[in-house]
């Protein structure tokens, strides 16, 4: 921070605490003492050098801020939260190509389990002479399927955006990795509309 601002006026120095973000709370200086409730706090503070002429010597004092773009610090907060523990989803501590692989050959091996299901309950319903059902049947279980790859398909999208947050460093090597591996939910994904029309004439 001092070289920062014997070289710069105006640098300042940001100290980011997720914990203080997402728990809202500022934990005491002393043990023993209560750690102090917070509200509608960003998580950081900003802190500038009192004299830097004094080296390493120089003392530091808080700065006040202004954060723009938002309806209110509520609303900050709220969207703050929610990227914190999304990112941390998304970004487990085991290496993360092979929790995506896993991730994606789950939603596949659901995906065919839904069509599996309906295919079963739809020739139960002929074995039965309920063929009259089955137009209802159908156009339910349709629905499921296509509000399963809707949920998929924003999870993925998620994935994708979270990416960008990767070090430098570790792009060049996870990200085609993790391409390869959506790409395969891509291709399954491609031929829903074919599964579904094949299951009704069928039926």
């Amino acid at each position: 921070m001092l070289s920062y601002q014997q070289n710069n006026p105006l640098a300042i120095s940001l100290v980011f605490n997720p914990e203080r973000l997402k728990r809202q709370i500022e934990v005491a200086e002393k043990k023993g003492d209560p750690d102090i409730q917070l509200k509608n706090d960003p998580g950081f503070k900003i802190f500038r050098l009192d004299d830097v002429n004094r080296g390493t010597e120089a003392s530091y004092h808080t700065a006040d801020y202004k954060i723009e773009g938002y309806d209110s610090m509520e609303q900050l907060i709220t969207l703050t939260q929610k990227f914190i523990v999304d990112i941390t989803n998304f970004f487990p501590k085991e290496k993360v190509p092979k929790t995506y692989n896993k991730f994606v050959d789950d939603r596949i091996t659901q995906l065919n389990g839904l069509f599996l299901g309906t295919e079963e309950y739809l020739t139960t319903l002929t074995h039965r002479g309920e063929k009259a059902r089955i137009p209802e049947v159908l156009e339910n279980q349709s629905e499921e399927i296509r509000k399963f790859v809707a949920e998929t398909f924003v999870k993925i999208e998620n994935i994708k955006e979270f990416m960008n947050y990767l070090e430098y460093k570790e792009k060049e090597v996870i990200v085609p990795q993790i391409e390869s591996i959506l790409h395969k939910w891509d291709e399954e994904v491609a031929g829903v509309d074919k599964r579904l029309k094949q299951l009704k004439k069928k039926f």
